[in-house]
Parts: C-alpha cells; structure tokens; sequence
C-alpha cells in the first residue's frame, strides 16, 4: 500500500512538471546591462521551430504602478536576437531605481513563452560609492573622509526620526540620498533640464534625492539634505490612491524649513526679512502663498519664514496632533479652508488672523483671497520651481555654496523633480 502511495505522488509530481512541446519557443539568452547616465540595455536571444513573429519586453519600476510595454524593432526568424535600448536622456530615471523586466515571445505556431521576472537596477558604476543605511535611509557618497557621510547621514536620521514622531508619519518607501562631490559627477548624473545653478534634484516617485555636496560645505549640506528629505517624507504622508495631493506650498516649505535644524529655529537670513515684514506691515497673506511663491527673492525668502512661523505656531498653540489631522485630510484631498475649518474651527484666513496676534503683527485689513482648488494629481513636488529664481540677482559660482545657509527654489512642479538652486543656495535656500 505505502509503495502504491509512492507511485501515485510520483506520478502526480510528473504531471504537473512543465513540458515542453515539439517546437516550443527556447529563450538561450537574456540579459540586462546598466550602462548609466546613457542608456539601460535590455537583450533576448530565442529559438523556435516556428517563425518568431512577436517579441515585447515590459518593464515595472519599483514605486510605478503601471508597467511599460515595448516592441523592439527584430527580423522575424526561427532564431532571433532583440535588444531595447533604454535611452535615459529621453526617459530619465535617477540612480538608485530598482524594477523588474520580463519579454513575452510568440511564434506562428501560436506558442507563447513568458520569461520569468528579473530584477534590475540603475546604477551610477563609474563612481566608487561609500554607504550607510538603516533599512529605511541610504545615505551614499564619495568625496570625503567616512565622518563626511556619517555626518549627513546622521542628521538625516535626526530629520526623519523628528519628523515621524510629530506627525504620525511612517516611511514605507526606502529613501535614497546620492551625494555628489563635485559639479561635473552631479551634471553627468542629471536628467534633461538642469540649470548652472542647479544644487539638487529629488525624484519623489522614487524616494531618491541627488544632491552637490563638497567637502568644504557639509554645514550646508547638513541642512540642505534634512530639508529635501521632509519634503520626501510630506509627500508620502499625504499621497492618496490617485498620488500625492496638493497642500498649500506655505505649509509644504514650512514643515521643510522647520525641520532642518534642531532644534527648531529660524536663522538671520529668514528671521531677518520676518521682522522688518512685521515692523512695516508688509507680511504676505497666507493666500497669496499658499500657491507658487513670488518671483521676488526677497519676497521667496519672506515666504518660506512665514512658512516656518505659521508651522511654528500650529505645533506650539494646537498641538501634533491637530497637524498631523491635517496632513490626514490633505492625503484624502479637498479644499484648504474646509480642511482648516474642520481642525482649527477657522479658515485660511482665520488660521492667518490668529497667527497674527500670535507674532504681534497688525490685524489684516481686508482678507486677501485667492481662489484655490486643490487638484487631484500632484501640484507639488519635492521639487524646487526653478521660476523663482529667475531674478536680476547674481549667479553665484559653481563651486560649493559660500553663504552660511543652504537655498533652494520653491516646490511647485507637477513633475515632482525637486531643484536646489546654486543660485537659489545664495538668495532662497529652500526647496
């Protein structure tokens, strides 16, 4: 009985092993090779006893939620070798991305061959990276002694550590920070679209942020990493099914700022333009901010303190709790006032006037209102707006910053490529 048992399992062990049939498509290659910044080369070498007529490669990046699907151009044969060709300056993915690939094959015999998902990664290889990580934090650089990189990654984790405790927020999504030594590496490494003064460039979707940051510079980049990964962090709090939601750019730069050092303070370059705002009567009301921020430096700058005063004051006054209600109506979307008035009492220009009388500043006369409709895909980025920048202030030189602080152009872009500015780090300092 028991070697009847045997036979059977055999059996059925047999039965439900594949089988190839006579002329079933063969894959006798199959490759990926990284060959970044210029291109990611994908290669299938297969045979059939039928004429191969259709080959497609698709393509799932880790973070996507839609794959991607290509035809390579090949002669159809009995035995056929395709490539795709993956040119990054046309479509642009940063180092750090990781996915899966597979091809799908048929011949005119109506075989079909699927091949097995295979991971990939880009790669930036000519560069001998040093790393630290956590699990949820990857920290990797190159110029520079080991407690250079400890010492951003280690205020990074300060950042993100800070960040979760005041707002509830957990980070699901691995984040992945490139810091590039100098100018020329950083360039070779951006996508299609970079300015001189460019400093910085995250990829929200992906959870990786490129930043230049020298040796001579790391006060700078201390502050400069801190600030793009709450932006990072934000973005993942508040993205809803459809993606990340829109919030008002006043908060968005705010919490970024407010983050950035611990503990939580403005320096003279911000707190500066606060007050002689405050003495004169020239605040700018929350309305006009809570779109893009000015085009005026100056006022950019006065936009990003009233960011930081504003969070300020809702932790000290109302509490985490209350912001972290906040960013949880903002992940489900709607309109600003009705989110304030249903966790403060008060709309944005109630949240305005309170504030207000918090720092000692005049009451508005006539609320200044500015329609604003959040939309339901992303209207902001961890992205700076490089339009802000475009002032007749002086570029600065590309070496590494010499201002004390660090300054990015403002967030805005729907397409959640965020810039730190080299001109920006003399003039904004924020993303």
């Amino acid at each position: 009985m028991k070697k009847l048992f045997c036979l059977v399992v055999l059996f059925l062990i047999a039965s439900a092993a594949p089988v190839r049939a006579e002329g079933a498509i063969q894959i006798t290659a199959n490759k990926f090779t990284n060959q970044f910044p210029t291109r990611l080369l994908f290669e299938l070498v297969a045979k059939s006893n039928a004429i191969i007529s259709k080959i497609a490669l698709t393509t799932q990046v880790d973070g996507q939620t839609a794959n991607a699907r290509f035809d390579p151009p090949f002669n159809p044969d009995a035995q056929v070798t395709v490539s795709y060709e993956w040119f990054i300056s046309r479509n642009y993915v940063p180092p750090g991305v990781t996915g899966q690939y597979w091809w799908t094959i048929q011949d005119d015999a109506g075989n079909l061959a699927v091949t097995p998902k295979q991971n990939f990664r880009v790669e930036d290889a000519a560069i001998d990276w040093k790393k630290l990580s956590n699990g949820k934090l990857t920290l990797a650089w190159y110029n520079g002694a080991d407690n250079f990189g400890k010492a951003l990654f280690d205020r990074s984790v300060q950042a993100m550590n800070y960040l979760q405790q005041d707002t509830g927020v957990t980070v699901d999504q691995p984040v992945q920070i490139w810091i590039y030594g100098n100018r020329t590496d950083f360039f070779r490494a951006l996508g299609p679209g970079a300015r001189e003064w460019t400093g910085g460039r995250a990829h929200p979707e992906y959870g990786i942020i490129l930043i230049n940051i020298e040796t001579t510079a790391l006060e700078w980049g201390k502050v400069a990493t801190a600030h793009e990964l709450a932006h990072i962090i934000i973005r993942e709090k508040i993205r809803g099914p459809l993606g990340a939601l829109s919030m008002p750019q006043w908060m968005d730069e705010g919490l970024a700022v407010y983050y950035e050092t611990f503990p939580n303070k403005l320096d003279n370059q911000f707190s500066a333009p606060l007050k002689r705002a405050l003495d004169s009567d020239k605040l700018l009301s929350l309305r006009s901010i809570s779109g893009n921020f000015p085009f005026s430096a100056a006022e950019a700058n006065l936009a990003y303190a009233e960011g930081f005063s504003v969070v300020d004051f809702i932790y000290r006054i109302y509490g985490r709790d209350k912001m972290t209600r906040v960013l949880q109506l903002l992940q489900i979307g709607g309109d600003y006032d009705d989110i304030f008035r249903a966790v403060f009492g008060f709309d944005t220009d109630g949240l305005e006037n309170v504030w207000r009388v918090d720092i000692g500043a005049k009451p508005r006369a006539l609320a200044t209102r500015v329609g604003i409709i959040p939309a339901p895909i992303p209207t902001f980025g961890l992205s700076t707006d490089p339009t802000i920048l475009q002032t007749p202030a002086p570029p600065a030189p590309t070496a590494a910053p010499i201002a004390p602080n660090p300054v990015t152009t403002t967030c805005g872009s729907g397409l959640g490529i965020l810039s730190l500015g080299i001109l920006g780090m003399l003039l904004l300092r924020r993303n």
